[in-house]
């Protein structure tokens, strides 16, 4: 699997990014990546169909960090742009150690204006509600979304039944 990993986003003064990233479904077994502070751009060509898709960075939850198992069960870290839909996710970088990962995650949050987030065994963190000694992925689960306040707050009303009195009719002919 051979990918080519994004640089540092600082030391390209907001400039695009592109990338080529394995990707198991496709046809070439790789797609296309355009990375802007604002739009993520996705290539790829499934069963003959050349496809791209534009998604806004504010769809995205967040750079995420977290932990893959490696060559011989032996972890390494993965740096990614993290969406709900896992297709749509972006991996930016992977390496055996933690050795400049957290500058650099901290460094793309900067760049796309996302919160950082840490994957840890329970699901996905923000970086405040843990620490970086709690990162462990395995296996890789999806924490469960609370409702958003408004939406709980809504509350459903049936619809009251309009009223029908059936009277009899009276025709009168003159």
């Amino acid at each position: 699997m051979s990918c080519a990993f994004a640089e540092l986003p600082s030391s390209r003064a907001g400039q695009p990014v592109d990338l080529i990233l394995a990707d198991a479904r496709a046809d070439s077994l790789s797609r296309r990546v355009h990375l802007c502070a604002d739009r993520v751009t996705i290539e790829r060509s499934l069963e003959g169909i050349a496809m791209r898709l534009s998604v806004p960075v504010e769809a995205y939850e967040g750079v995420c960090v977290g932990l893959k198992p490696g060559d011989g069960g032996r972890p390494y870290y993965e740096l990614r742009l993290e969406h709900r839909d896992a297709d749509l996710s972006v991996t930016l970088r992977e390496a055996p150690d933690d050795r400049g990962i957290w500058a650099e995650w901290r460094a793309w949050a900067a760049y796309f204006g996302l919160p950082t987030l840490i994957e840890r065994s329970d699901g996905i963190a923000p970086q405040g509600d843990t620490s970086q000694e709690d990162i462990v992925a395995f296996p890789r689960r999806r924490a469960r979304r609370r409702r958003a306040a408004f939406i709980r707050r809504r509350r459903s009303q049936a619809p009251v039944p309009a009223v029908v009195h059936r009277i009899a009719e009276i025709i009168a002919r003159t």
